[in-house]
């Protein structure tokens, strides 16, 4: 299957490298090869068709397997058992395997540790060399003492080539360190021979080198083998590594030859300044020294380290940089760096080093700062532009005409620095140059200066428009030196806008004096250019677009607005960039509704697979009024993504919806989510998710406590809980455990968008485990203390999650967790970007900063910023043949700064060029505190987020108002303005326009109907510009959300239910509505939900008063041009800058739960008359709380309820049981028994096991209880048949009531099936008896067979039918192939009992339904959801949809014709090949056969190309194709072609290897044979190719079942067989039965005809005996650990214990395979599921590491599911949490992993047995 989404960081691979044995450095085991030597005999088992490296895994993998023969001529396998002796077969490579020596498995791991200077790549190198060495040097008949010696031999005479060969067969026998030594030696002295081939040497050396290391017994073998990895290091260009290992051999021996060459490598690759560089870019001059190794990060001070010449001068560091700043332009220095320098990794400098540098003058520089365009029109208008070392500079104005300044921004010039080639093309194409000239800049020596350049009399008379005046640095390389650009308009329209579901609302008032402007031409421009519409300004400076004109796509969406007044007078403001961000002045809650406000509701939020899911939607408009007319569809969709059903409801009842949504016995676990439309091809208008898992309802609840106050790391405080059993009593003596985690972050709620905290600074998690001797008390409480673990020092914000679990009678645990913030030792600084993603190069990158006390507000700080940019270089390597590489980085210091927060805020403007950047602001004053944030600057980046005015305070005088009052509204101003008070929602309500003074403000603002349940009151401040202080025009602007009560929308309901109910009775509940209007009718769906199944995802009641009458995001965007004004003022640019204005599946079905759930829906539900709603439901017994919970609405208004009922008998009975459990397990009922209410005393009690095995010696007859008392009963239990049994208990209470309860316990056996088919001839008038023998060998429940006779025999249809039905899986092939078969024989599995006609059709009619929603909008198919790309499946897929019309079903029109249109478009746009053309030829096929194929296209194929068709089944295809368009000449060569392409491919034991078209050989072969027979080609031998298909053994694929059923379909004759009986009677109808062994009786069959037939038995079942571990290509281990990683034996648990399970996977060869790994449970064992638990979550174990590449994974009641796509030879591991619940002794079934396309290809592992002790 194809990948399609990355899952479940809760599967876990073992951080270790990854090798094929699990001590993970030297192989367990290695093997000596022999040539043309067999060892006849003692096969364990052969496999066919694969490799010599295949067979060796194969062997080494199986611990029985102590030798193996490998036949190079069939490419055959056979692990032996043993070698019983030696015979001459040329040929043949025969290996025998040797154990390496426990002490070089114990030593490994320790010896690994100490090269940690390597990589884990040559770490998995030299495991793989060792592994694969016996492949490169054979023995034969050289026994190992002669091998040593000859290769002393040829080392003396320097003949090293054949030394090496000699001592590499030694190792095979010996495998010791000094051999390793010498052939490392060896392939050293090589690699100086030989002119090619060094390299591949070299790294033989290093490998060699290693594994001698890894073996060493003494230290001076040790120090050998690092002497000849150094030299193997240096030789690769690697000579920094080989100090750290010289450093090691003198620490194994401190001989001569170490020192020297010690010393040597010391002087050439140790701790050292490799180069250094003076960098005058920025304002303050630096020299780094970058060194050959990283520096410590922090703890060291390297200024210790640095001699500087004189004072003033500061050092400081990172990453492999020690830099010095303070210097001055134009001096010379000499800085020394000591001797004594330290390293990240521990090494020093050795000796002083002198750096002597000049500091020269910075370059030359021009620039405008940030993206600003809007000069005021105020006096002699000037623009600023900033310059270093530049006394002039060349001026060049161009202007841009109407037409073109929406065509200047969208491709991407406004606003930009034109480079030279992109300034000819502007000028060329956009604008027209007005006006050249020089500047006079004002210039100060090697600092920034800003110089105002005066524009008013160049400009003069010059039309308005927008300008770009262009400076560069006269003659310099304008390629070098690029010159800087200024985008501006003149302009006294201060312009601004609001966009909402009413519409565009625009307003224009002067930049000079704040009045509004009238009669303003405001065009509307769209995408593509064109003006929408135009009108002018009113008195007031308003103007309005009609909403439609919003609503426009792709170029008709509107863009821009342009304000002009005559000539004179031009503004624009575009509507694609983001509007304001107002999530720090109170915008909050949903986004706002649109025309139609749909709220939905699930009546729970866990479900079991095969439920029903009840969803309640309503359809309301902006005042809440019901949309009666308005359909919903409803598209239920799986965790995977893919669409799982689609429901409509054009029935609604004043404007609700009900659905019914079922989930099928066989829906995959996990996170569904429903999405409801108005419009199937829009978007969806609400969602709602829940769970589908394997879930029991908890019986208790319980609350986490902490202690108030300020918590900080390394405390200890008190802990308390309270925990009760839903049904009332207080829940003592239950054990209680958890863990604390303190975790950094980078966010936190209160401050949105705001990073804190450094952000390469490593986040991690501390865990501390709680729990111990801890139950509660009696009365349920229990505390415990907590240890909040120690972090290190860091930057960033940490917050604790407490996760407590108390585990119920049954020891299933029950979990609540609390999250809280940690109270920061100091200062915490965040950064907020006023960008998305990537900002213009050559612009400014603006960031709002804030700092934050302990108590979490703001705060003055004193703070430091660097502008860093960040160069990266990239290390390559390589490594089995693939490159692959490592960054390396350096960062160069831009420009620096220091700023006072005086009230913990600060705004940053820095000019940023190409490249990656990266913004570090550190506190100042002996603080710690840091924020950093890496961004990149580019030539392409998203519109900037719009500058967000600074904060205007304001208020309300109440929190909510009623329709018709008048809210005051208190603004204070820090200064006198015009202010335009608005009144907003998901439009413009209201508007006024004030004068404020400075100071205290009071505002009256109507409260009116349009309100709705609440709106934004806003004010916008408007300041004019003032020359004479140098002031430019200025806005602010405040926000408050005000409540408005909903009046009659808001109806109030409440339920009219007993406090209390007895169980096994009726609930009757009514809820009463009120305010309905008159004349109206009200509607309600009411549900009632068991407690601890609402708790298990904490779900909420349905709120609509919250939904509709709740605050809302702000649903207008706000806009403005005030943030892109240029200052042309004061020239200040480029400085810090206060205030807020600077940049703003698996188909097994599931067993089901012990007690029946309580979760019951009614509705709709009519309100009657008397205002009440009733609903009843029958309770079983059961005994907890139930939950009401009621949607109720009305033409006009919404309303809900909730009411909490508890359900209890007198005397309450807990039982708890396995989940499951297999037959011969022993486990144990346990019986808690209460006395809740009622007369205390003697209680009567019966328990009567049917299916099972009860110890009724442990079942009293009575007992007594005390009042409120508890009981406690364990009974033995022991299962014995298959099924879903039951156990009955029976209690009689003191005063005579008996109360019963039903428990369900499914009898069932996990482990693998295995398939068995036998099939023979029936001649004339012979006869064959069926009886249980049949069923031999196979576990008792578990077998299943179908016999078939005549011609469906041949083929064993029904046995292929039967395997395509139980198959457990299903993507969009899948289900094809599932359904294909069945639109030919119907008729047969209808006798099979499959399925009836009727259910045959709605299954064939669900497969259409359901590949079609995997189809994309192209025509196209995806495998899990609509996707493109996979031709071959497009054509199988619309195969089978022409098919299933061709047979009478609906197949939509629409969607069939898509398809068709797909194919002949991929066929018309198809690349040529040499080999391939598998999906070309099938879409021919398929096209040929609606006539819609080219016959030129078919002829070139065949005619050209028919040897270059890479398959049998594609020249089939061809001819099928052909055959159609009645060319049976050329279609019968093609059928000849296939046909002999099939004779040479008939070993079926293909490789693993990933096909295109999901296929194998044999299905090929069957293909061919369906559709030449469908052709009525006659060149094809069908009984020849019959007996091909059907030989072997193998498991087959969905491919492979679906077309063999093809092909029979094609082949059987249809005249009924006469003659044949089943126990003496006429069969009619196809001879096919299925037996059961479960209701076995003998069934003789007769042949009485005068012919001879075909009989077929197909068997199903589980082994009664378990099968050895073993497999085919594949390897499977099950291996169990505790938390903290230690291996532990899970045959012997004690009740409580958690285990990581872990299953290695290691393939045989290199692969590429769609894989499901399946790990059945023992029944005591329950996984701790981390969809529901967060103790199920293995990323809190640090020995583990999260694996990205599962395509789906099921943590399911009775077993762990995981699909994966795999490719290459890597082994791979998964796990996941177990939990010992129930005590007994259980069987453990065997794990197994499939390839689900070749599922021969298999692996399995022992079974066993579990014994979990209380």
């Amino acid at each position: 299957m194809r990948k399609y989404f990355s899952i479940f960081t809760i599967l876990a691979a073992m951080a270790a490298p990854v090798q094929a044995q699990d001590n993970g450095f030297v192989p367990e085991r290695h093997i000596a090869i022999s040539r043309d030597v067999d060892f006849p005999g003692a096969d364990i088992r052969s496999l066919f068709d694969t490799t010599l490296e295949a067979c060796q895994r194969a062997c080494l993998s199986d611990s029985s397997c102590v030798a193996f023969t490998y036949n190079t001529r069939s490419n055959s396998c056979f692990p032996k058992s043993a070698v019983g002796g030696r015979e001459s077969y040329v040929g043949a490579l025969s290996a025998i395997v040797t154990p390496t020596s426990d002490a070089v498995i114990g030593q490994a791991s320790a010896r690994a540790a100490e090269l940690d200077f390597l990589q884990p790549r040559d770490l998995k190198a030299a495991f793989d060399f060792a592994s694969g060495l016996s492949r490169r040097h054979y023995v034969n008949d050289w026994t190992a003492p002669d091998l040593v010696q000859g290769g002393r031999n040829a080392q003396a005479a320097e003949n090293f080539e054949n030394a090496r060969r000699f001592y590499g067969s030694a190792l095979t026998f010996l495998d010791s360190a000094d051999l390793w030594v010498d052939y490392a030696a060896m392939s050293l002295k090589m690699a100086e021979a030989q002119n090619s081939n060094k390299r591949s040497l070299r790294n033989d050396a290093l490998s060699a080198s290693v594994n001698a290391y890894l073996r060493g017994a003494n230290p001076q073998t040790r120090a050998s083998a690092l002497l000849t990895m150094a030299e193997a290091l240096e030789e690769l260009g690697r000579g920094r590594t080989s100090l750290p290992a010289l450093r090691l051999a003198e620490a194994n021996a401190p001989r001569d030859d170490v020192l020297r060459a010690l010393d040597r490598a010391i002087g050439l690759f140790g701790f050292r300044v490799s180069s250094h560089n003076v960098n005058v870019r920025g304002p303050e001059p630096q020299m780094c020294a970058d060194f050959s190794q990283d520096l410590v990060p922090a703890g060291v001070d390297y200024g210790a380290f640095v001699r500087l010449p004189e004072s003033g001068m500061s050092v400081n560091h990172n990453d492999t940089q020690v830099c010095v700043t303070g210097l001055t332009h134009g001096e010379r220095y000499r800085v020394t760096f000591r001797a004594g320098l330290p390293s990240a990794r521990g090494e020093v400098t050795d000796k002083d080093v002198e750096i002597t540098f000049y500091v020269p003058d910075r370059p030359q520089q021009l620039r405008f700062a940030g993206r600003s365009y809007v000069l005021p029109k105020l006096g002699d208008a000037a623009l600023p532009i900033t310059s270093v070392n530049v006394a002039e500079a060349d001026l060049r104005l161009r202007r841009v005409s109407d037409r073109n300044i929406l065509r200047a921004l969208q491709e991407g010039y406004f606003g930009e620095q034109l480079s030279e080639w992109r300034e000819n093309q502007f000028a060329n194409d956009v604008a027209e140059e007005v006006w050249e000239g020089t500047a006079v800049l004002q210039n100060t020596l090697n600092r920034d200066v800003t110089t105002r350049l005066p524009m008013g009399d160049v400009i003069g008379d010059l039309p308005a428009g927008i300008y770009t005046l262009t400076a560069a640095i006269p003659g310099t390389d304008p390629y070098e030196f690029p010159p800087a650009t200024q985008w501006f308009v003149i302009s006294d329209l201060g312009l601004s806008s609001v966009a909402g579901n009413d519409g565009l609302h625009v307003f224009v008032r002067s930049l000079a004096t704040a009045e509004a402007s009238a009669d303003v031409q405001v065009s509307l421009l769209s995408r593509g250019n064109r003006v929408l519409a135009e009108t002018a300004t009113d008195a007031d400076g308003y103007a309005r677009f009609d909403p439609g004109l919003l609503r426009g796509r792709g170029g008709a969406a509107p863009a821009m607005i342009v304000a002009q007044q005559g000539e004179e007078d031009l503004v624009f403001l575009s509507l694609t960039d983001p509007g304001f961000d107002l999530s720090d002045r109170g915008v909050e809650g949903r986004a706002p509704a649109g025309p139609v406000d749909v709220f939905v509701s699930t009546d729970r939020g866990a479900y079991r697979a095969g439920e029903t899911v009840f969803a309640t939607a309503l359809a309301r408009d902006a005042q809440v009024r019901a949309l009666s007319d308005v359909p919903l569809t409803a598209v239920l969709n799986r965790p995977d993504g893919v669409e799982y059903s689609r429901h409509f409801s054009d029935g609604a009842k004043a404007g609700g919806h009900v659905f019914a949504l079922p989930i099928g016995g066989t829906a995959p676990r996990g996170r569904w989510t429903l999405s409801l439309f108005t419009d199937p091809d829009a978007p969806s208008v609400t969602t709602a998710n829940f769970l589908v898992e394997d879930f029991l309802p908890e019986r208790i609840d319980f609350d986490i406590t902490l202690p108030d106050g300020a918590l900080r790391p390394g405390d200890t405080v008190l802990a308390g809980l309270e925990a009760r059993y839903l049904f009332g009593a207080p829940a003592g003596g239950l054990p209680v455990e958890g863990e604390v985690a303190l975790r950094a972050t980078r966010s936190m709620p209160d401050w949105p968008g705001f990073v804190f905290g450094r952000h390469d600074e490593d986040s991690y998690v501390e865990v501390n485990y709680l729990g111990g001797e801890v139950e509660t008390n009696a009365a349920g409480f229990a505390s415990l203390p907590v240890e909040l673990p120690r972090m290190a020092e860091g930057t960033k914000p940490v917050e604790a999650i407490l996760a407590l679990r108390v585990s119920e009678g049954s020891g299933r645990p029950v979990e609540r967790k609390i999250t809280r913030p940690l109270a920061s030792e100091g200062l915490l600084l965040g950064l907020k970007p006023q960008f998305e993603d990537v900002v213009k190069q050559g612009t400014e990158a603006g960031f709002d900063l804030i700092a934050l006390g302990p108590d979490g507000a703001a705060t003055e700080a004193q703070v430091q910023w660097t502008l860093n940019r960040v160069h990266t270089r990239y290390q390559w390597y390589q490594l089995d043949g693939n490159w692959n590489w490592e960054p390396f980085t350096r960062r160069e210091k831009l420009a620096t700064g220091a700023a006072v927060m005086t009230d913990g805020r600060l705004s940053l403007s820095l000019p940023v060029d190409w490249g990656e950047h990266e913004l570090v602001v550190e506190q100042t004053g002996g603080g710690k505190a840091a924020v950093s944030q890496t961004f990149y600057a580019g030539w392409y980046a998203p519109a900037d987020t719009s500058k967000t005015p600074d904060t205007l305070e304001l208020s309300l005088d109440k929190p909510a108002y009623l329709p018709g009052e008048v809210a005051k509204l208190r603004v204070v101003p820090r200064f006198a303005g015009t202010a335009l008070v608005q009144v907003m929602a998901d439009r413009l309500i209201a508007m006024q326009t004030v004068e404020l003074t400075q100071g205290e403000n009071v505002v009256d603002v109507p409260v009116t109907d349009d309100w709705g349940a609440g709106a934004y009151v806003t004010a916008t401040l408007l300041r004019p510009a003032d020359v004479d202080a140098d002031r430019n025009p200025h806005r602010a602007l405040g926000l408050a959300y005000a409540t408005v009560d909903p009046g009659p929308a808001k109806l109030t309901a409440e339920f009219v239910a007993p406090n209390e109910a007895a169980p096994r009775a009726p609930l009757e509940v009514a809820l009463r509505v009120n305010g309905i209007q008159p004349g109206e009718t009200a509607y309600a769906t009411i549900a009632a939900v068991d407690v601890g199944i609402l708790n298990l995802t904490g779900f909420q009641s349905p709120d609509l008063h919250d939904h509709y009458f709740g605050q809302r995001r702000l649903g207008v965007e706000m806009r403005d041009i005030y943030g892109r004004l240029i200052d042309g003022l004061n020239g200040a640019m480029g400085q810090v800058r206060s205030g807020g204005d600077a940049g703003a599946s698996a188909g097994l079905q599931a067993p089901p739960p012990t007690e029946e759930l309580v979760a019951y829906f009614s509705g709709p539900v009519t309100v009657g008359a008397d205002g009440l709603a009733r609903a009843q439901f029958d309770l079983p017994s059961f005994n907890g709380t139930v939950r009401v919970m009621a949607v109720a609405w009305s033409p006009t208004g919404v309303g809900q309820a909730q009411a909490d009922i508890l359900v209890r008998d007198p005397v309450v009975v807990t039982a708890s049981l396995p989940r499951f459990l297999a037959p011969g397990d022993e486990s144990r009922l346990l019986l808690e028994i209460v006395h809740a209410t009622g007369p205390a005393g003697r209680v009567g009690l019966g328990v009567v096991g049917n299916g099972l095995l009860l110890d009724t010696t442990a079942v009293p007859s009575g007992l007594t209880l005390d009042p409120l008392g508890k009981a406690v009963l364990s009974i033995p239990v022991t299962a014995t048949h298959v099924g879903n049994q039951t156990i009955d208990v029976a209690l009689t209470t003191p005063d005579g009531k008996q109360l019963t309860k039903t428990l369900k316990l499914p009898v069932q056996v996990n482990d693998p099936e295995v398939t068995r088919t036998s099939r023979f001839a029936l001649a004339a008038g012979q006869s064959f008896t069926f009886d249980a023998n049949v069923f031999a060998g196979l576990m008792p429940g578990t077998g299943q067979a179908t016999v078939s006779v005549g011609p469906l025999a041949r083929f064993d249809t029904a046995g292929l039918l039967q395997a395509l039905d139980r198959y457990p899986y299903g993507c969009t092939e899948q289900i094809t192939s599932r359904a294909l078969p069945l639109l030919y024989l119907n008729s047969v599995a209808e006798a099979m009992q499959l399925a009836s006609r009727d259910q045959t059709e709605e299954r064939i009619n669900q497969a259409i339904a359901e590949v079609l929603t995997n189809q994309s909008a192209s025509g196209a198919f995806g495998l899990w959801r609509p996707s493109n790309g996979d031709m071959w499946l497009d054509a199988y897929v619309t195969d089978f949809l022409g098919r299933a019309r061709s047979q009478g079903f609906d197949v939509p029109q629409n969607a069939y014709r898509a398809a068709l249109d797909n194919l002949r478009n991929q066929v018309n746009y198809a690349p040529d090949f040499d080999i391939g053309g598998e999906d070309i030829a099938y879409a021919l096929m398929v096209l040929a056969r609606e006539g819609a194929a080219a016959i030129g296209d078919l002829r070139y194929y065949a005619d050209v190309k028919a040897d270059g068709l890479a398959t049998p089944l594609a020249q089939a295809q061809l001819g099928a194709a052909l055959a159609a368009y009645g060319d049976q000449t050329r279609a019968d060569a093609m059928f000849a072609r296939a046909a002999a392409e099939v004779g040479g491919r008939q070993s079926w034991t293909e490789g693993p290897l990933w096909r295109v078209d999901y296929g194998t050989d044999r299905r090929d072969a069957a293909a061919v044979l369906a559709l030449a027979a469908e052709a009525g080609s006659n060149v094809i031998d069908a009984e020849a190719f019959a007996q091909v298909i059907n030989g072997g053994n193998a498991r087959r694929s969905t491919q492979e079942n679906a077309w063999t059923l093809l092909a029979a379909h094609a082949l059987i004759d249809r005249a009924p067989t006469s003659g044949i009986t089943m126990n003496g009677n006429q069969v009619d109808g196809p001879m096919v039965r299925v037996l059961e062994d479960q209701a076995m009786s003998p069934l003789a069959i007769a042949n009485g005809s005068d012919r001879q037939t075909t009989l077929t038995l197909t068997t199903y079942g589980v082994p009664s005996e378990p099968v050895p571990a073993g497999g085919n290509g594949y390897r499977l281990t099950r291996s169990y650990y505790s938390l903290d990683g230690e291996l532990v034996d899970p045959s012997q648990v004690t009740q409580g214990t958690r285990l990581v399970v872990v299953l290695h996977v290691t393939p045989f060869e290199r692969s590429e395979a769609r894989l499901m790994v399946n790990d059945p449970l023992p029944a005591g064992f329950e996984i701790d599921n981390p969809n529901l638990l967060r103790a199920g979550d293995v990323r809190s174990l640090d020995w583990l590491e999260a694996v990205s590449d599962i395509e789906n994974a099921e943590f399911r009641q009775d077993r762990f599911l995981a699909a994966v796509d795999r490719f290459g030879a890597e082994p791979f591991r998964l796990a996941y949490i177990v939990r010992a619940t129930t005590p007994g002794s259980f069987r453990h079934p065997a794990a197994s992993v499939e390839d689900m396309y070749r599922p021969d290809y298999r692996a399995w592992t022992d079974a066993g047995r579990v014994t979990v002790s209380q």
